[in-house]
């Protein structure tokens, strides 16, 4: 066929997995020849699509008031027209539902990646659209949409986040930033990088709250936390009061940033869910999986196929995300080296058997030209 055209809707492109997933997806797609446009509410991370030279159009996007609503179809349908789209691709309810209604009034066909469990709830289900195929990141992602939104499973597609391993290289250099923030190479390091909205933002509240008991056994022990969201201020405020007390400036709250491997590839322990407990593997770094789904711990080769299985999101496991789960388990990577290596060393091989970016691309790519396919057919029946 001609040169494919792609749109990728999405809320916004802040600091977060769904919008990480999308830059890489974009840039692959580019990378094989396809035209990408995006569509967002528009953040930070839109300098990456400027520096691959992609198209990004700003829509409200991220906001499902009745003007937004009608404001991002129509921005989205004159999109698809003028760039004659042959596939819409929407990450999220919002974009998804609006992309089912530009689907109507331009026959352009549309596919939705779910990236996450959601709720059911009535009011949420009223703008659940999921598309003519749909992606889901995990399996237990694809039993929800068949449980909770009576998705037909024949047209869900288990595809996982796939990761860059070219970007996220154990060999890059962190000493600049590791300066910036004021660490010694010397101090052991524990980072945790997230959206610090909601549930996700009182995790990084507890890694704060179990910091005196990792402390006492491993005193040069420091905490990064990076992200940004309705938390962050709560966050910082907890930060500031634990570092005058302790009269040393033991936890770090940086914000949004745009060099994560940089930053990652300074933890002796990473802590974290979903893709950025996979890009801390690709970085070869221990993970601690703690969500507020659940506390699997320590990811090693006994729970891996359990973490996967669940998108390395907790879900799955008894425990809670509580600050003496987070704490032992911290002590227990700190006090052994060589453990720490051979489960990095273990989580590159991991991703890279399953989670590349190049495998995840090549699977979208072809469920894209089977849509397009299916649609070209039933048009000429």
């Amino acid at each position: 066929m001609e040169k494919l055209t792609v749109l990728l809707a999405l809320m916004a492109l802040d600091a977060g997995g769904a919008e990480t997933h999308v830059i890489s997806l974009a840039k692959q797609l580019k990378k094989r020849g396809v035209e990408v446009i995006v569509a967002s509410h528009g953040g930070k991370l839109t300098e990456f699509l400027e520096s691959n030279d992609i198209k990004h159009y700003t829509l409200p996007l991220d906001k499902k008031s009745p003007m937004a609503l009608a404001s991002s179809i129509k921005g989205l349908t004159a999109i698809v027209k003028k760039h004659k789209v042959d596939i819409i691709h929407a990450h999220a309810r919002i974009p998804a539902w609006v992309s089912q209604w530009v689907s109507v009034l331009t026959g352009c066909p549309y596919i939705t990646t779910s990236h996450g469990i959601y709720s059911t709830g009535w009011g949420m289900g009223l703008i659940s659209a999921w598309g003519q195929k749909v992606i889901a990141v995990s399996e237990d992602v694809k039993k929800h949409l068949i449980a909770g939104f009576k998705v037909n499973p024949d047209k869900i597609f288990v595809i996982p986040n796939g990761i860059d391993l070219e970007q996220f290289d154990p060999s890059i250099d962190s000493s600049p930033v590791e300066k910036q923030l004021g660490l010694k190479h010397e101090d052991l390091k524990i980072v945790y990088i997230s959206r610090l909205m909601g549930a996700r933002g009182e995790i990084a509240l507890r890694l704060i709250k179990a910091l005196p008991q990792i402390k006492d056994s491993f005193p040069n022990v420091k905490l990064i936390v990076v992200g940004e969201g309705d938390k962050y201020e709560s966050i910082a405020k907890m930060a500031n009061q634990y570092n005058e007390k302790a009269s040393e400036n033991s936890v770090i709250v940086t914000g949004a940033r745009l060099d994560t491997p940089q930053i990652m590839n300074m933890a002796d322990v990473a802590v974290g869910v979903g893709r950025v407990a996979l890009e801390a593997m690709a970085m070869e770094k221990p993970v601690i999986i703690a969500g507020e789904a659940g506390f699997m711990g320590i990811l090693k080769p006994e729970n891996f196929e359990l973490a996967k299985k669940h998108n390395f999101s907790g879900r799955g496991s008894s425990m809670t995300t509580d600050s003496e789960n987070i704490a032992s388990a911290i002590k227990t990577l700190l006090s052994d080296e060589q453990l720490r290596k051979r489960l990095g060393s273990f989580g590159r091989e991991e991703v890279a058997k399953y989670f590349s970016i190049e495998s995840m691309t090549n699977q979208v790519l072809k469920i894209y030209y089977q849509l397009i396919e299916e649609e070209k057919n039933a048009h000429n029946r």
